[in-house]
């Protein structure tokens, strides 16, 4: 690393504040979780028999989308040259984000996989005119180096959001002085403009530009979705969308009678205004721009995605609609109006925002993505309620897996496993569409963001864990659940590794915290129980999760440097991972509440965890040895609690087989 990059790792880290490490965490939380967007906001009953194929049809995903489009070819990378010497350019950088940083953006959005032809959610690209590497991390390894053509590109083996040796930045810092760099100025935070700048050698220039090249060579390039946006309803946000307006405007306010704010992330704006969209793979978003002041309200949206319906919701509430393409002119004439006043900004904004407004910008923390992460009542029961329900399809299809494995000793892959699980999910009410999570047996669990390939995925067997990570959308609830199960007799290392992990997820579950606990605080408590046997996992402990909205919400956790609320949803997931062995995780999703404890010293400060999620924990993979009596009793405690919420419901569908499995898989 050059001196000046090395001296910019302070400025970086500052400029980027804690939101970097949220979005670091979140992004190490490996939900591989790509669902079919909603056509309709109610899915119908199948009506097949328990046992039947139909309508067992994979979910749609990064690869499907670049499916036959040329993704990683040579023609590609030579056309992308091409244009690099048209431009005058030396490098050119092609980040994984959409211009409003979603982490899983839109097929359209798929800049970086379509050139590198790796389809996975993480991960940054830069070609010149004799190198095109990718940067990711340890992740998405093997997976990189199976899907590119290692004759046009090299892997370099580093998180692309670390400032350190080896990383992209190093990389472009140590390219020859008077460089000049290309990249799409919508795609990049305007921290790392500013870090670029500084760390550039003499001459070098990061030349930042409102088009983008990839999208020049990109042919057949898939369009955005046209889908209309949906009003979500009250009985499952809770709040109306006015009064989160209101709410926003005081915050405005506040800062300045002449102030704005401009909304970017597409899970704030969906959240603010109670509307649902159909643009994402696995998330009910739609691209737009909101702008509110204390007296206005626009959204920049394609005008075709507007029915009568949602405009005659949006004059109720004051919004007016623009095309979304003239977003970049409203905030032009925006600072020619009025030289004092303000546009407040998400951190997570664009380059091509803070640009664009210039001096009239101000980054604050999200004001909504704060009161986004407190959860209503309705909301709260809306994640028991859906809980319950995937509940009951879990164990379900728990009883079809074990039958198929064991009893029938027939082949069953990893792949065939997770698209029967969907069939079982979409018999739910609220279903929200297939979905693609992890299904990892043995040395496939030991990839803690590994995905089945349909004809490369390995067959579940009886020697080793097999272990399933599967979010899912409901109207009334995101779903993000982990659980790990042997079909044979697991090994005195399987046990140890699997009661480490459920140690560690037992103390987050029954802990007992007071007011003003961060969810860094709680890292190590997850974590010591690992270390007794010098044991570790790479991802964070637990993330913020949304309802019906983003799986990885940033502003809540465990691990990052937040305080907990009475109100913010986590997920609950240790792991421990044997590379090229097996691996184990245990995941739950959990909401803090507040608790009474018998000293009450302090007052009426201390919280604590209640649990959504009740599918039963595997009791033959623990060596009991190592658990507490407490422990052991939590364990027992959870089982039998899952069993008398779940026995009626699978009496009501008539599923003896699931039945038989409570109380004996278990």
């Amino acid at each position: 690393m050059t001196a000046s990059c090395r001296g910019q790792r302070k400025l970086y880290r500052f400029l980027v504040g804690s939101q970097t490490q949220i979005s670091r965490d979140a992004a190490c939380l490996r939900t591989m979780f790509l669902c079919l967007p909603l056509k309709s906001r109610q899915a119908s009953i199948p009506t097949s028999s328990d046992d039947s194929e139909s309508g067992e049809k994979p979910a749609p995903s990064y690869r499907s989308a670049l499916s036959g489009l040329g993704a990683g070819s040579a023609a590609v990378l030579s056309r992308l040259r091409a244009l690099l010497s048209e431009n005058k350019l030396d490098a050119y950088v092609i980040p994984n984000e959409d211009e409003h940083g979603s982490e899983i953006p839109a097929a359209s959005e798929l800049r970086r996989g379509f050139m590198t032809g790796f389809h996975g959610t993480a991960g940054l690209a830069v070609v010149t005119q004799t190198e095109a590497l990718l940067f990711v991390d340890s992740r998405y390894w093997i997976a990189a180096e199976k899907a590119m053509d290692p004759s046009l590109w090299k892997l370099r083996k580093v998180d692309p959001r670390a400032m350190v040796e080896g990383g992209f930045q190093d990389y472009l810092c140590n390219l020859p002085a008077g460089s000049r760099i290309g990249v799409d100025a919508r795609l990049i935070p305007p921290a790392l403009k500013v870090s670029l700048d500084a760390g550039l050698p003499a001459g070098s220039k990061l030349v930042c530009q409102l088009d983008n090249l990839v999208d020049e060579v990109w042919e057949n390039k898939p369009m955005r979705s046209t889908d209309p946006v949906n009003v979500h309803p009250l009985k499952f946000t809770g709040r109306a969308a006015d009064s989160k307006l209101a709410e926003l405007r005081e915050t405005i306010v506040a800062f300045s009678s002449s102030a704005s704010y401009l909304v970017t992330p597409l899970d704030d704006l969906a959240w603010l205004l109670n509307l649902r969209g159909n643009d994402m793979f696995n998330q009910p978003f739609f691209y737009a721009y909101l702008f509110v002041s204390s007296t206005d309200a626009v959204l920049f949206i394609d005008p075709r995605k507007v029915t009568s319906e949602v405009e005659e919701y949006l004059t109720s509430l004051g919004v007016r609609t623009k095309p979304y393409s003239t977003v970049w002119d409203f905030l032009k004439a925006e600072t020619q109006r009025d030289p004092k006043s303000k546009v407040l900004v998400d951190p997570k904004a664009s380059y091509a925002v803070i640009n664009v407004l210039s001096s009239k910008a101000t980054i604050i923390a999200s004001p909504i993505n704060a009161a986004k992460a407190i959860k209503n009542s309705v909301e709260i029961q809306g994640f028991y309620n859906a809980n319950l329900r995937d509940s009951v399809a879990m164990v379900r299809w728990y009883g079809w897996l074990e039958e198929q494995v064991v009893k029938k000793k027939k082949a069953v892959t990893e792949y065939q496993a997770q698209t029967k699980l969907n069939k079982y999910r979409s018999m739910e009410k609220y279903w929200g569409g297939p979905c693609n999570f992890i299904s990892a047996y043995g040395p496939s669990a030991a990839l803690p963001h590994y995905e089945a390939e349909e004809e490369d995925s390995l067959v579940i067997g009886r020697d080793a864990p097999y272990l399933i990570d599967s979010g899912q959308q409901y109207l009334d609830a995101t779903i993000d659940t982990t659980r790990t199960v042997h079909f044979g007799t697991p090994t005195k290392e399987h046990k140890r590794a699997f009661t480490r992990v459920l140690q560690a997820h037992i103390a987050i579950d029954a802990l007992i915290f007071p007011a003003g606990t961060t969810g860094t605080n709680l890292d190590g408590i997850v974590r010591h129980h690992l270390w007794k046997d010098g044991m570790n996992f790479g991802h964070g402990p637990g993330h913020g999760i949304g309802s019906y909205g983003v799986v990885h919400e940033s502003s809540t956790g465990i691990s990052v440097p937040f305080v907990l609320k009475p109100g913010h949803v986590v997920t609950n997931e240790p792991g421990f991972y044997d590379e090229g062995k097996f691996g184990c995780r245990i995941e739950s999703t959990i909401v803090a509440v507040k608790k009474k404890t018998l000293r009450e010293f302090g007052g009426d400060i201390w919280m604590g965890f209640d649990r959504f999620t009740m599918i039963p924990i595997q009791s033959k993979l623990v060596d009991f040895s190592l658990l507490t009596k407490e422990e052991t009793a939590w364990l027992d405690a959870h089982n039998k609690l899952s069993y008398e919420k779940l026995r009626p419901l699978l009496k009501k569908v008539g599923d003896k087989r699931a039945l038989a499995l409570l109380g004996k898989f278990f």
